[in-house]
């Protein structure tokens, strides 16, 4: 049995729907305070502003996504095994959590200058991630790397684009879609 679900979760998670669905400027708090089975200055009890909402969402994506990775690459040993976990991970966290992903990466421009830094330092940090197993595949297994952050930058979009198009009741599921985009990226840094 799952637990219940915080009063402060759930404004998020009705949050990310609803500035999917109308973009942040468009979205009001008394909508949001409609979805989330409150009156509408009790979102107040919870989150200062609107920008506040915004900021946790995204801060709280990042932190997750950094955690969830670091731990997933534990039992992983080789550059090539922990791109293949990294292009797993992004994949399934993207399709999984589609609202959460969309605004992080969509409404960016819609924070406050501090809020930006901090949100940017945190996605900073997850690409250092994927960049330093890029220069370990280079290092020791002699992947043909130019520009590692390009390419850091491409596995991520290329993955989060998955959440996009991916049907679950399509023809593949999120371990074949993961896995046929691990052995495209895997396979054109191979050494020839």
């Amino acid at each position: 049995m799952s637990e219940p679900i915080s009063r402060r979760a759930l404004i998020l998670q009705e949050a990310a729907h609803l500035f999917r669905e109308k973009g942040y400027p468009g979205a009001n708090l008394r909508e949001l305070a409609r979805r989330s089975g409150i009156q509408g200055g009790s979102i107040y009890h919870h989150f200062a502003s609107k920008q506040e909402i915004l900021f946790q969402l995204m801060d709280n994506t990042m932190s997750d996504m950094i955690e969830r990775l670091s731990e997933r690459l534990i039992d992983s040993q080789t550059p090539y095994e922990k791109l293949r976990t990294t292009v797993y991970f992004h994949i399934e966290y993207h399709v999984t959590g589609p609202d959460q992903t969309y605004i992080t990466d969509d409404e960016l421009r819609n924070l406050e200058p501090e809020n930006y830094l901090r949100v940017v330092a945190k996605r900073d940090r997850y690409q250092k991630i994927i960049e330093e197993i890029m220069l370990a595949g280079k290092t020791e297994e002699g992947w043909r790397l130019a520009e590692p952050k390009l390419y850091t930058r491409a596995l991520i979009k290329m993955c989060a684009g998955v959440a996009t198009w991916f049907n679950p009741d399509g023809d593949m599921s999120i371990t074949q879609v993961a896995e046929a985009y691990a052995d495209l990226l895997c396979n054109g840094l191979l050494p020839r």
